[in-house]
């Protein structure tokens, strides 16, 4: 009998410690705030961006909205089929599928007339990704590097993964936003209702800076140095709209700043989406405090179509203290909404790869665009209020079970680590 407590009180012990870790991994090391407080559109924030997130605003693109897989994804096939001289791909998600093989004839057919191909995998998100696939691109010409690069001098680095959503053609036009490569964004799969997406299309200078975003890693993976007009030609401008790319990595939480940046300065109207929010609690202060000064906020969230049921529970402990400040959240219904959406005071936009959680926020790879534009701003904002049409408003009379509490409470260090990833189901139809 004594034995058998022994045992069981070791094993407890040693769960305890690794819980422990799990909490001490997934607790935020930067609690984010900006010491003083600019007007969005004056000389002052731009030269703030600049500074402090190396994100320097570029004028004269073009920058085209794109909704749904119906709309980005042959958008992005007409680009590559066009493409003369490189084509740039950075994936955190390429699966096997219809939309897949697509991609991937369209890629071999270019690399066998001679345009350049590179193409950046996560090995975590892209992990469905056959050895017969990557076979036959390589066979085609292209090149593919792995994310991250595997060796046991960079083991520190393992948690990291490159969350980009990032196509470059020719260095002169880029697409970027929510979406990977899959089938999921494609009506049609196992009779599941599409995702819910945006993406953008960029022409303009700017594509430079998205070009530079893809060099870093592709150095980092291969340790090539990309130059020359190939991969960096000179652009005119070939648009009105300002823009800036800013970018988040281990060592540059750009995109974190960012949002904390434009959090506490809006002084009308924040707008969110994101699938995935658990953000750390300096955002959520920002947020609270931004409501309580009369800042309206609204942020739409997957419902019941929610493809991590795990980080849904854990968002939805932060429902309340958001409710009593006044914050609007919506769940969107008809499919799952993978959106990465910020509209500030109907100025800036910020599309992109961060999600509102801790696993973007501290480990991940993250390619963001912020637009200062305010006809982009209205057209964001009117697609927003279709989706919010689309939604169900979660009211100040909600609460949770106590079931629902307490499992919250148990998980919630879970949804900032990367192998809880794995426990994903199929949205419901």
């Amino acid at each position: 009998m004594g034995l058998a407590f022994a045992a069981v009180a070791a094993v407890a012990v040693v769960a305890i410690v690794l819980w422990l870790g799990i909490v001490a991994l997934a607790t935020p090391t930067v609690a984010y705030r900006l010491d003083r407080r600019f007007d969005l559109g004056s000389r002052e924030f731009e030269e703030a961006m600049s500074s402090a997130l190396a994100a320097h605003i570029v004028a004269g693109n073009c920058v085209t909205r794109l909704d749904n897989g119906a709309r980005f994804y042959p958008e992005m096939l007409a680009a590559i089929a066009g493409a003369h001289r490189s084509i740039a791909l950075e994936c955190y998600i390429f699966h096997p599928g219809r939309i897949g093989d697509a991609f991937t004839a369209a890629l071999v057919e270019r690399a066998t007339a001679g345009v350049h191909v590179r193409i950046i995998l996560d090995a975590f998100g892209s992990r469905r990704l056959r050895r017969r696939h990557v076979r036959r691109l390589l066979r085609g010409g292209c090149e593919v590097a792995w994310h991250p690069r595997a060796r046991w001098r960079r083991a520190h680095r393992l948690t990291n993964s490159t969350h980009r959503e990032l196509l470059v053609v020719d260095g002169r036009v880029a697409f970027t936003g929510g979406a990977g490569i899959s089938d999921c964004w494609e009506p049609g799969d196992r009779g599941q209702p599409p995702w819910r997406d945006t993406m953008v299309r960029v022409e303009g200078p700017v594509v430079t800076s998205c070009q530079a975003v893809f060099a870093e890693n592709w150095r980092e993976c291969r340790g090539d140095i990309l130059a020359g007009e190939g991969w960096f030609p000179p652009i005119e401008p070939c648009g009105t709209t300002d823009a800036a790319v800013v970018k988040n990595s281990l060592s540059f939480a750009g995109s974190r700043a960012l949002f904390q940046a434009l959090v506490e300065c809006a002084s009308h109207e924040i707008r969110l989406a994101t699938p995935y929010f658990v953000p750390d609690p300096s955002f959520v202060s920002a947020l609270i405090e931004r409501a309580h000064r009369g800042v309206s906020i609204s942020i739409l969230l997957p419902g019941r179509h929610m493809d991590h049921p795990w980080v849904r529970l854990s968002s939805r402990r932060l429902f309340r203290p958001l409710l009593d400040a006044g914050i609007r959240l919506f769940e969107y219904q008809p499919s799952m909404t993978h959106q990465k959406l910020m509209i500030v005071d109907r100025l800036w936009t910020v599309v992109g790869t961060t999600n509102l959680d801790m696993m973007s926020f501290e480990y991940l790879d993250e390619i963001n665009l912020a637009v200062r534009n305010e006809a982009f701003a209205r057209d964001a904002q009117a697609r927003h209020d279709s989706d919010l049409a689309n939604s169900v408003e979660v009211q100040r009379s909600w609460h949770r079970s106590v079931w629902e509490k307490a499992l919250a409470w148990a998980v919630w260090t879970l949804a900032g680590q990367r192998w809880i990833l794995r426990l994903r189901r199929r949205p419901r139809g």
